[in-house]
């Protein structure tokens, strides 16, 4: 169903436009080494409170250049645009062009003013000329296919946007806006491709998960585009009158009528007059209240259905090819269990069947029995001794049970037999990141994928070890493509959840792991990832509670022992952190998250000389904001004012990487002002140095 222009159309063209045109504009501010280098860098800069001042100076000022001016005009209808200020932001663009007719980003900006009022003949203008001006410039080809889109021109909409990407290839709103076009022409697989090249350059971009829910509802994929649409409502709660939407109507329809009530009670918040909104949140009321008298429930997503029933006369025994094909079909549906029954009636009756062990060993893995799947895997080597991806494939079993040795000899035979078996270095390298040699496991994982682009395990193992090394930009892009190529990969999941509440952000974050969570509630990474968000939010109790349930299934997790610890420290219990910071080295001495925390730790304790010496090791493999924060803090307490100072200044120069990291950024650049009063300069002059 789609909604008047009240709602869908108001969320799509108004909201979404706004956000991605304003991105737009973002970008076309051009810098100007003029006089008042302050008044003219502050408004050629991002949009902020300054720019309408400084724009303002420039503009007022009697003696500002004529191009300054300009710039100035053009840079303050940028500023009037993201403060929904469309009249001001005309006339300052017209003010531009008056100034000079052929000023590309005015002409933009105008052309943006102008389809918001409702002229799209007169921007459509104002785009074509700034493209005949500039006809490299992809920011003009992005606004023109914009407009297209609002005028339902799709193919001439795609067209422009293939023109802004073969000119700058890293532009996300190019892909996202193509990607609609794609969506609004049926072009589902292509509008999916888009937008995740999209989230790839930026995870953040507006419209992004909104327009890949879009596309997974049309290919029927429900669940996937409920998250989607979650995700989307994470970014902008306030703004996502779309995303609610969709949601709502996705709820209601697999059962799920007191999420869509939710969702409609919340757009009427946004649009209390809306009939259809009313009215469908009528008949979800309407449907619950039936449920409920009928004493049904609705029936899960997850639930797989049964197997028929046996006739009571006795059917017919099913030969072994169709017990097999039975099987099969239970694999796909995710009845394991009645897979391996079937199968396991196969094998009795015929013990070297190829096709039923390899089913069953599938299987098996699938539920996570490792040694009963070991067992079909020693069997079926039996049977084929020179199959390199059976070795691969046990060598997988024995690094998933920590049995180290034995995997790294099914690799060292699965390569001698393959040289290019993709699986076998996928193996290696578990081995490597589960031993601490993450950079040599790194490797191996480059290699597979290099031979394998399709193996989903490949790219969620590497994002591991990336978050792992605190690198979790890079990890967020592998789970994202393990989930492209297996969208039911729920270890990529709960990953990409745990690195998006590392971020810190943990809405977004919650989505994935409490999607996760619905699905298997013995998810570790999932559980890991719940602990994690409490920890954040300082419930410290809950936390170590979370965290003591994953210990205990995994004593050897060294990333539940570090965030255990942590939590501990908030609890001012230095002594429990450092008996779990010290299990983890003892095993992995070179791990920097624990480092870097023990030597937090030593802090506490008020050892400082310890704590610097942690953290020095720490750092020496790569420098993080909330490293080089914690050894300033022992500096300070050991009256080591310089390097105290200069650890501090580091600190709020490096890009944070995490949400810990974040905070300790705030920190070094409240302290830097403390502490720059304290350092002499060298030169005598007096002053600061800072």
């Amino acid at each position: 169903m789609r909604l008047r222009p009240t709602c869908t159309d108001a969320a799509i063209g108004g909201v979404r436009f706004h956000l991605l045109l304003a991105l737009v504009l973002l970008l076309l501010s051009v810098p100007s080494g003029a006089a008042r280098a302050g008044d003219l860098e502050d408004c050629n800069g991002p949009v902020s409170d300054k720019v309408e001042a400084a724009c303002s100076a420039i503009i007022n000022d009697a003696a500002s250049a004529a191009e300054d001016r300009t710039k100035a005009f053009a840079a303050r209808s940028r500023f009037y645009i993201s403060r929904a200020k469309p009249d001001q932001a005309l006339s300052d663009a017209d003010a531009a062009l008056q100034l000079n007719p052929q000023y590309v980003p005015a002409l933009i900006a105008r052309g943006y003013v102008r389809q918001r009022k409702g002229t799209p003949d007169q921007a459509r203008a104002d785009f074509d000329r700034a493209i005949e001006l500039e006809p490299k410039n992809p920011f003009a080809y992005l606004a023109r296919g914009n407009l297209r889109n609002d005028q339902r021109a799709w193919s001439d909409a795609i067209a422009d946007y293939d023109q802004a990407i073969a000119l700058r290839q890293g532009l996300p709103a190019a892909y996202v806006g193509r990607a609609r076009a794609y969506v609004e022409t049926g072009q589902l697989d292509a509008a999916i491709t888009d937008i995740n090249t999209a989230t790839a350059i930026n995870p953040n971009i507006p419209n992004a998960f909104y327009w890949r829910g879009r596309a997974y509802r049309r290919k029927g994929d429900i669940a996937h585009a409920i998250e989607d649409f979650s995700r989307a409502i994470a970014q902008a709660p306030q703004t996502e009158r779309g995303a609610y939407f969709a949601r709502a109507q996705l709820y209601s329809a697999k059962g799920d009528f007191a999420g869509a009530i939710a969702d409609f009670d919340r757009l009427l918040t946004f649009l209390p007059d809306d009939k259809e909104i009313q009215q469908q949140r009528q008949q979800a009321i309407a449907m619950q209240a039936e449920l409920a008298k009928a004493g049904t429930a609705a029936p899960s997503p997850s639930t797989v259905p049964a197997a028929p029933a046996a006739r009571p006369s006795g059917p017919v025994p099913a030969s072994p090819s169709q017990q097999i094909e039975q099987a099969k079909q239970f694999f796909a549906q995710g009845n394991f269990a009645a897979a391996i029954s079937n199968l396991s009636q196969v094998l009795s009756a015929d013990p070297r069947n190829e096709a039923a062990l390899r089913l069953r060993m599938a299987a098996y893995s699938r539920l996570n029995r490792t040694a009963e799947a070991r067992n079909d895997l020693n069997d079926l080597i039996q049977l084929k001794p020179s199959d390199p991806q059976l070795f691969a494939l046990r060598a997988l079993n024995a690094a998933g049970a920590r049995q180290f040795d034995d995997a790294m000899a099914d690799t060292g035979r699965a390569i001698a037999l393959d040289a290019n078996n993709s699986l076998a270095y996928l193996a290696r390298g578990l081995v490597k990141a589960s031993t601490g040699k993450v950079q040599d496991a790194l490797a191996d994982y480059d290699r597979s994928i290099a031979l394998n682009a399709r193996e989903t395990l490949a790219y969620t193992e590497r994002g591991v070890a990336y978050v792992g090394l605190n690198q979790l930009d890079k990890a967020l892009l592998d789970f994202d493509q393990a989930l492209v190529l297996a969208p039911t990969n729920l270890l990529a999941k709960s990953w990409r959840g745990l690195a998006l509440l590392l971020k810190g952000r943990t809405d977004e974050g919650l989505v994935d792991i409490n999607g996760v969570l619905e699905r298997n509630p013995d998810n570790a990474t999932a559980q890991l990832g719940r602990g994690f968000a409490l920890l954040t939010s300082a419930q410290y109790d809950r936390a170590i509670a979370a965290f003591d349930q994953i210990v205990a299934r995994a004593p050897n997790d060294a990333f539940a022992h570090v965030l255990r610890a942590r939590a501990y420290l908030g609890l001012k219990k230095p002594d429990d952190a450092m008996k779990d910071l010290n299990l983890v080295l003892g095993t992995r001495p070179d791990y920097q998250a624990a480092l870097t925390l023990r030597g937090i730790t030593w802090s506490a304790q008020r050892n400082y000389d310890k704590a610097i010496e942690d953290l020095d090791r720490a750092i020496a493999q790569k420098e993080t904001v909330e490293g080089l924060f914690a050894r300033a803090k022992a500096h300070e307490a050991l009256n080591h004012t310089g390097k105290a100072t200069e650890d501090f200044r580091k600190a709020t120069q490096l890009a944070p990487a995490s949400v810990f990291d974040v905070l300790a950024q705030a920190e070094s650049k409240r302290k830097i002002q403390e502490l720059s009063k304290k350092v002499p300069c060298s030169s005598g002059q007096g002053g600061t140095c800072l």
